[in-house]
C-alpha cells in the first residue's frame, strides 16, 4: 500500500480544530483590511490625480494638499510632513482602462511590486527597474530618460510587506482627522449635485448646463432631448400639410431619402460588408463595377473616381543582384532519371544532370538603418544572416526611396503599427522580385518583444513592401510572418507614435510619415565589393601565369627579315610614308632572303680521326 494522506486519517489534530474547524481563533492573526493600490489613503476611493509620499503611500492630490496644509502631519505615520515632500505620480492605462506597466505591460494587481520614480513620478513594475535599470547599471527613467539613484525608487506596493497598508493603523484613522467638520459635511451631502462626484464627462456637461439659457429654452421647447425634438417638428410638418392645397406640392420633409446603392461594397483589402460607409466604391478583387440603377445615372463619373486613391504608380528598384547567374549545383540532380523509372509519361532517360541554381548573397553579418520619419528617427538592426531575401527586399526599397513620404495607414494600440504601402490603403505595394515573395521562418525569429520588425501578408508566400513594428509581443504570429529585423533605438519615437489616436478603422488620426532612410551597414554592398576585388585578383593572376605575348604571333620583326612581307601587311600601294617604296620591291621566298644575305666564307678541309691503338687495360680515366 502507498503512503495515505494526511486528511484520510479519521481524526483531528488540534492544530486543524484551532485553524479550520471551531474552537479558539487568535485576533491578532485575522486578515486586516487592505487599501487597494489605486485608492486614496485619506478618502478611501480612487484617486483621479494621484500623489504620493516617500513611504510609498498613495493620495489624491486634492486631498492630501489640504490635509498637511490643516494638519502638518503624514495622514498614516502621523510624523510631520511638508508639501515638497509630496510627489505627483503619473499611472499609465491599457485599452481596457486598467493600470498597467508603460514598458512590460503588465496589468497591475494587488500582487504586483509596483515602484515609481521621484525625479520623473513615473510608475513601473519593479520587474522591469530592476531588469532594465537596477541589473544593467543605467539609472534613467525609461520613458523621459531623467536620471535617478537608487534612493529615488519608491516601493508604493510591495506584496512581501503589506503592514503600511492596514487601515486600522492609520493616524488619521486611529485619531479621526478629518478635513471637513460635521456641520460643513451634513450640508454638502444635503445638496444632490454635490454627491455626483465621481460620474462621465457627459454628465458633468449635463449637470453645468442645468441653470443656463440653452436650459431655459429647451424647457420652453417641451425638452425630451433630440429624439422629441424630431418628433415635434415631424407633427409640425404634417399639421402645415394638412391645411395646405396639394397643388403646392409635398412638404420635403416628409419626402423618404433617397435609396442607397445595393451593390457589395467592400473595405479596401477585406472581404467584409462595409457597413461604415456604404457609399465607398471600393469592391473586392476580382469584382467588376456594376450597372448604374436609376437613381445613380444621374452621378457624374468623377465622383465615382475620387474615391480610388490616384496617382502616379512608384517604379520598384531592381535587387542588387539584377542579372542573374546560374551554377551547377553540388548536391541537386534534375531528376530526370527518378521521374522517368516511376512514369511511363516521361521518356526514358538514364543519368541524373546536376540542376542549375541560381547564385543568390547570403551575408553573415547584420545589417543597420535609420529610418526617418516625420515624429523622428527609429534605428534599425536587420537580420541578413537569417532572413537574406527579406532584409534584401527592405534595404533595396528603403535606398531606392519607395518608403519615401509613405505613411503608417493602421496603428492598433498595444499591438502594431504598418506601413509601406506607398498608396497609403493597406492594399497595394510590390517586392524588388516581383509582386509577392516567399517566406523566411526562422525558429530564432520571434515576435517576442517590443519593437520586432515583421512582414504584412495575406498568406503564405505573399510577402510585398508592407510591414510592421510591435508595440508588443505577439507570440501566436510566430511562423506566419517573416521577422526580419527590430528596433534598437528610438523606443520614445515609437511611444509616440502608439499615442497617436485613431480613427474607427485603425487609421492615425495624425499623419505619421516616412522621410527618408540612412544605411550605416549594408553587407550585400560589401559581398558585391568583396567579389569585384576577387575577380580582379583573379583575372591579374591569370595573366601573370599566361606570360609575356609570343614574338611571332605579334609579328615583329617581320619590318627587317621580311620587308616584303611586312609591307603586305602594313602599307598599301599608294601610301604617303616609306610604304611605299618597300611595297614595289619584289617578293623573295624566307629561303632566297637567307641566301643572299649570307656572306661567301669558304670551306675548312675536313679533318680524318686519327684511330688509337690500345694496348693493355689502359687507364680509367675516361670512369
Amino acid at each position: 500500500m502507498g503512503k495515505q494522506k494526511q486528511k484520510d486519517r479519521g481524526y483531528l489534530t488540534a492544530t486543524e480544530w484551532r485553524t479550520e474547524g471551531g474552537g479558539f481563533k487568535d485576533k491578532s492573526h485575522l486578515p486586516f483590511k487592505r487599501l487597494p493600490f489605486h485608492c486614496c489613503a485619506i478618502t478611501f476611493t480612487p484617486f483621479e490625480d494621484p500623489a504620493c509620499t516617500a513611504d510609498g503611500t498613495v493620495y489624491d492630490i486634492t486631498n492630501i494638499v489640504p490635509y498637511v496644509q490643516k494638519f502638518k502631519k503624514h495622514p498614516v505615520s502621523g510624523e510631520p510632513l511638508q508639501l515638497k515632500d509630496i510627489v505627483q505620480l503619473h499611472f499609465h492605462k491599457n485599452a481596457d482602462n486598467e493600470y498597467h506597466d508603460p514598458i512590460l505591460h503588465k496589468v497591475f494587481t494587488e500582487s504586483t511590486h509596483i515602484v515609481a520614480i521621484r525625479t520623473s513620478g513615473n510608475v513601473y513594475a519593479w520587474e522591469a527597474v530592476e531588469e532594465l535599470n537596477i541589473k544593467p547599471r543605467f539609472m534613467q527613467d525609461l520613458l523621459t530618460d531623467q536620471a535617478f539613484t537608487r534612493k529615488d525608487i519608491i516601493h508604493i506596493q510591495d506584496p512581501m510587506n503589506l503592514e503600511g497598508r492596514n487601515l486600522s493603523k492609520f493616524d488619521h484613522v486611529k485619531n479621526d482627522r478629518q478635513l471637513v467638520s460635521a456641520e460643513d459635511q451634513a450640508a454638502h451631502q444635503a445638496d444632490p449635485v454635490n454627491s455626483l462626484k465621481h460620474v462621465s464627462e457627459d454628465t458633468k456637461r449635463v449637470m453645468a448646463k442645468l441653470n443656463s439659457a440653452d436650459s431655459a429654452t429647451a424647457f420652453e421647447e417641451g425638452g425630451g432631448g433630440a429624439r422629441a425634438v424630431a418628433h415635434r417638428i415631424l407633427a409640425e410638418a404634417k399639421a402645415v400639410a394638412s391645411q395646405k392645397p396639394h397643388a403646392e406640392g409635398p412638404d420635403p420633409r416628409l419626402q423618404p431619402p433617397e435609396p442607397a446603392s445595393k451593390d457589395a461594397v467592400f473595405k479596401p483589402g477585406a472581404s467584409t460588408w462595409n457597413t461604415d460607409d456604404p457609399k465607398q466604391q471600393h469592391h473586392a478583387p476580382g469584382h467588376g463595377k456594376k450597372k448604374k440603377k436609376k437613381w445613380q445615372q444621374g452621378e457624374p463619373e468623377e465622383e465615382a473616381s475620387a474615391l480610388v486613391p490616384a496617382g502616379p504608380k512608384k517604379e520598384v528598384p531592381k535587387p542588387y543582384m539584377s542579372d542573374a547567374r546560374f551554377v551547377t549545383s553540388e548536391f541537386r540532380t534534375t531528376g530526370a532519371a527518378s521521374r522517368s523509372f516511376t512514369s511511363t509519361a516521361v521518356n526514358v532517360v538514364t543519368r541524373n544532370e546536376r540542376q542549375k541554381v541560381r547564385v543568390e548573397r547570403n551575408p553573415a553579418n547584420k545589417g543597420y538603418m535609420r529610418l526617418h520619419t516625420n515624429l523622428g528617427d527609429l534605428n534599425l538592426e536587420l537580420h541578413c544572416d537569417l532572413a537574406p531575401r527579406t532584409c534584401e527586399n527592405f534595404f533595396v526599397l528603403s535606398e531606392g526611396g519607395y518608403y519615401t513620404n509613405t505613411i503608417f495607414h493602421r496603428s492598433i494600440k498595444n499591438f502594431m503599427i504598418q506601413g509601406g504601402d506607398p498608396t497609403g490603403t493597406g492594399t497595394g505595394g510590390e517586392s524588388i522580385y516581383g509582386p509577392t515573395f516567399k517566406d523566411e521562418l526562422d525558429s530564432r525569429l520571434t515576435h517576442s518583444a517590443r519593437g520586432v520588425m515583421s512582414m504584412a501578408n495575406s498568406g503564405p508566400a505573399t510577402n510585398g513592401s508592407q510591414f510592421f513594428i510591435l508595440y508588443k509581443s505577439a507570440r501566436h504570429l510566430d511562423y506566419k510572418h517573416s521577422v526580419f529585423g527590430k528596433v534598437v533605438g528610438g523606443f520614445d519615437v515609437l511611444t509616440a507614435m502608439e499615442r497617436v489616436s485613431v480613427d474607427g478603422d485603425d487609421r492615425p488620426e495624425q499623419e505619421i510619415k516616412i522621410t527618408g532612410a540612412s544605411v550605416f551597414v549594408n553587407p550585400y554592398k560589401d559581398m558585391e565589393e568583396e567579389e569585384r576585388k576577387k575577380a580582379e585578383a583573379e583575372r591579374i593572376k591569370a595573366e601573370k601565369e599566361a606570360g609575356p605575348p609570343d614574338i611571332a604571333e605579334e609579328g615583329v620583326g617581320n619590318w627587317f627579315s621580311n620587308p616584303a612581307g611586312a609591307s603586305n601587311t602594313t602599307s598599301t600601294a599608294n601610301g604617303s610614308g616609306v610604304g611605299k617604296y618597300l611595297s614595289n620591291l619584289p617578293k623573295k621566298s624566307n629561303a632566297q632572303l637567307a641566301t643572299e644575305s649570307a656572306p661567301d666564307i669558304p670551306a675548312a678541309p675536313a679533318v680524318k680521326k686519327q684511330k688509337v691503338k690500345l694496348t693493355g687495360y689502359g687507364n680509367f680515366d675516361a670512369w
